[in-house]
């Protein structure tokens, strides 16, 4: 009873010198009693247990009282539910909302009080939102933790796949030789190995091969030219980037992404790989380190610049070895179906069955029905919806999706492929006689502009007077319109080039708009065109 009667009255007490108003998950705010005599600026204190986190001033609001408001964004990163937040000012708690001296977080973080204090004492802050100051890499031990074990996993997927060990190499190499542990400035790890590919196709292949082998392993996979990046889950910013090199016919080392040095360099400068030390975790290491950044980065390597850019400075590259745009395109695909994404109907597929354009047919097939989103609503078209990719990540979420579904039918095939269009719909046309729709949505996004020639020539040899074709795709003017997800992968293409296409190919246009509006994914508006063409 006694230490209930003076917890109460601690919180009489405290409500005389103000009281917290809000306790959220983005601000702390509340109002307190200006001392007499104190002149500006005044603070209350933030604590996650008997820990400061920050300070926030007081703002005059009259002459006897003042208010604060506390941005919290990262601060919940670094409490549980078992701790006590509380708000102090002149070394009294504040009233939480709760009637309490001190609230408790709504659910754990993903770091706690520990890594907080490692931070502050590392330099790190938080500014006026809450969000707290990003550490240098060469600080940051829990990036550093990150990044090494993500390597140390990924390094075994590529010995499996390509036979190789792996290495530390570009700017980590860097960090190692000339600064024995990280750039600061660093965004991800990167490491390479030297393909026992011996020509540049082959190599690329490889390279693509080991992308898919991620992929497989549960890995969050972006392709770029130059390299494939490796995160746990998406959006971590814990990273690896992983390069491949190749022995050239003249038997020295190709480097597809390119150096400033223009010297030849024999296999002998990276192996046997041997193995160091980065942060407490094992690495391989090429045999000849200090060669390799000198051969990478130039003989000025061993002075930071921070104004280098690759543009400027590389000199050669061995381009023929990078990932094609074509092998780029499937690894995004079938790494962006090997998650759950959106499975509701695309716009297109709405306004489509609602446009009064298409009379209703037979059937639809879905040219790259992706998980077969757009499936169901399609059935407002035809009887029989048949869905056909080349992903079996894109095929297994499609069936899962319509499952035992009346009509519908998914199958795995290349529309490349001369024939997989005709087959499909020759075999349903002897089934059921009748009209069908030709419906591809994005798929000339992810093709280069001969595979587009194809894929127009197999529609042409397939449809049949009264057929008709549909298409939804992003135009060149979404080239430089800002986009969620990574486009290293994604061709342009022009709406008047496309329907001339089109039109050669025998097929006449009822229906052609461009613009923005029309096909909204998340934050973007993208530009897009959608065009309706008929087989007279």
């Amino acid at each position: 009873m006694r230490s209930l009667l003076k917890s109460l009255k601690k919180v009489q007490a405290s409500r005389k010198v103000g009281s917290v108003a809000r306790y959220e998950k983005q601000v702390i705010d509340g109002r307190v009693r200006l001392p007499k005599g104190v002149e500006p600026p005044i603070y209350v204190e933030l604590f996650i247990n008997e820990t400061l986190v920050l300070k926030s001033p007081v703002v005059q609001d009259g002459r006897d009282f003042g208010t604060f408001k506390i941005g919290v964004y990262d601060v919940w990163r670094f409490a549980k539910r078992a701790d006590h937040v509380s708000v102090r000012y002149r070394g009294q708690s504040l009233v939480m909302p709760n009637g309490q001296l001190s609230s408790h977080p709504a659910k754990d973080g993903k770091e706690d009080e520990t890594a907080l204090k490692r931070r502050l004492a590392s330099g790190q802050a938080f500014d006026a939102d809450g969000k707290i100051t990003h550490l240098p890499k060469d600080l940051d031990l829990t990036w550093q933790d990150g990044v090494l074990s993500l390597y140390q996993a990924v390094d075994g997927v590529i010995e499996d796949v390509t036979g190789c060990k792996s290495f530390i190499y570009s700017g980590t190499l860097l960090g190692y030789v000339r600064n024995s542990g990280f750039i600061p400035h660093d965004k991800d790890m990167d490491c390479a190995y030297v393909s026992k590919a011996r020509t540049p196709q082959d190599a690329a292949n490889e390279f693509a091969a080991l992308g898919e082998a991620l992929i497989a392993a549960g890995y969050q996979v972006t392709p770029k030219a130059s390299c494939i990046s490796v995160r746990e889950s998406t959006g971590s910013k814990v990273m690896v980037d992983i390069a491949h090199l190749f022995v050239k016919a003249d038997g020295y080392v190709g480097f597809p992404f390119g150096t400033v040095g223009v010297e030849a360099v024999s296999p002998e400068t990276f192996e046997p790989v041997g193995t160091g030390q980065l942060s407490g975790f094992n690495v391989g290491i090429p045999a000849s380190p200090t060669e390799v950044v000198a051969h990478v980065y130039g003989d000025d390597w061993g002075i930071p610049d921070p104004d280098f850019k690759w543009s400027v400075r590389r000199q050669r590259r061995d381009a023929q070895a990078l990932l094609s745009y074509s092998q780029r395109s499937r690894i995004a695909m079938d790494d962006f179906y090997s998650r759950p994404v959106d499975q509701a109907a695309s716009t297109f597929a709405q306004w489509l069955v609602g446009s009064g354009l298409v009379p209703r047919l037979v059937r639809v097939l879905d040219v790259g029905c992706g998980n077969g989103r757009d499936l169901f609503h399609l059935q407002g078209l035809a009887d029989e919806i048949v869905g056909l990719d080349r992903s079996s990540y894109a095929v297994q979420a499609a069936r899962t999706h319509v499952h035992s579904a009346s009509g519908i039918v998914v199958e795995q095939g290349d529309a490349l492929v001369p024939g997989t269009i005709k087959e499909l719909a020759t075999k349903r046309r002897s089934e059921a006689p009748g009209g069908v729709l030709y419906y591809n949505r994005f798929i000339l996004n992810g093709l280069t502009t001969s595979e587009e020639d194809v894929l127009f020539a197999e529609l042409a040899a397939s449809s049949e007077p009264g057929d008709y074709v549909a298409f939804e795709h992003r135009t060149d003017q979404d080239k430089d319109l800002k986009k969620a997800l990574f486009r290293s992968y994604r061709r342009f293409a022009s709406p008047a080039a496309t329907v001339a296409s089109l039109e050669a190919h025998g097929l006449t246009i009822v229906y052609c708009e461009a613009g923005q509006g029309l096909a909204p994914f998340g934050r973007e508006d993208p530009h897009v065109v959608r065009i309706i063409a008929k087989r007279a």
